[in-house]
């Protein structure tokens, strides 16, 4: 299992400037209720750190996206979100045990329910991808912050 040390090393080793804003939220592989957990969570850090809605709503749901991906797909006894702001850079990633591949699939048909989370976040992140740690796998995606009114009071 990805400990915490890990998780912080990881995300600031590959963030591409020093972070404004930063957060890290462990929760239960095993729990659905996950997802929505960690959604709120980057909620609450892209309103603290003032990111504007066009940028903090993209985010959160592909927060939920990736958080679901992890926990249908891992089978990991945790998940660790990572939030990170810097002045033009808003990223979250999803850590998880696994060792699988994430790829944009083709288009499913309009029957399936599934198949769909990576091409939502293909859609709304300016740039994504992945990367195997020592003891998992992350899935990271950013967004440009295209309009800054400044930290929220």
């Amino acid at each position: 299992m990805p400990t915490l040390v890990e998780a912080v090393h990881d995300a600031l080793e590959h963030s591409p400037a020093v972070p404004h804003a930063w957060g890290l939220l462990s929760l239960p592989g095993d729990a659905l209720a996950s997802a929505g957990a960690a959604r709120r969570f980057v909620q609450a850090m892209a309103r603290s750190c003032g990111l504007p809605a066009d940028t903090a709503e993209p985010l959160e749901i592909i927060t939920g996206e990736l958080t679901a991906n992890a926990l249908e797909h891992s089978e990991s006894r945790s998940v660790t979100v990572v939030f990170s702001r810097t002045a033009r850079i808003a990223t979250v990633s999803v850590t998880d045990e696994g060792h699988g591949c994430a790829s944009v699939p083709d288009l499913p048909g309009a029957e399936q329910e599934n198949g769909r989370g990576l091409l939502i976040i293909d859609t709304l992140a300016d740039r994504w991808g992945q990367r195997k740690t020592d003891s998992g796998f992350t899935v990271w995606a950013e967004i440009v912050v295209r309009s800054d009114p400044g930290p929220a009071e």
